[in-house]
């Protein structure tokens, strides 16, 4: 069966893993998930990440990141789905938990955080918040 969501899948694997305090969790590989990756690792949610090859299947292993006991993410909530995109201009792009979190968009110019749209005045598709 095809997966409809590959983002969505990315978020749940990554917010379970992170709810029982795994080291790292595998993803299914794709371009589009390492620039969300790259992201939260600039913006410090995430350790690292690294593209294994098993058995001709190419893997994302997302390392998490943890503060001693505490956790770096606390939510990941989905936006705009393959059924319902979600589209804000340069204008709308909003604030996260008073800039305690970050909305992740992908524009024109790539996948950015809503901070680094705002400084670009670009808007585009709001793919999730993490906070």
């Amino acid at each position: 069966m095809t997966m409809t969501d590959p983002i969505a899948d990315m978020l749940t694997r990554i917010r379970n893993g992170n709810a029982v305090s795994k080291t790292y969790v595998d993803v299914p590989f794709s371009k589009f998930k390492t620039k969300i990756l790259d992201v939260l690792k600039e913006e410090k949610y995430i350790k690292d990440y690294e593209i294994i090859s098993e058995n001709s299947k190419k893997i994302l292993r997302v390392y998490l990141l943890y503060y001693g006991k505490r956790k770096a993410i606390n939510e990941i909530k989905r936006i705009s789905t393959p059924g319902r995109r979600i589209y804000v201009s340069k204008d709308e792009i909003p604030v996260v938990k008073n800039n305690y979190g970050i909305a992740v968009l992908s524009t024109s110019k790539g996948v950015m955080s809503n901070k680094k749209a705002k400084e670009l005045g670009i808007g585009g598709e709001l793919l999730f918040y993490i906070w």
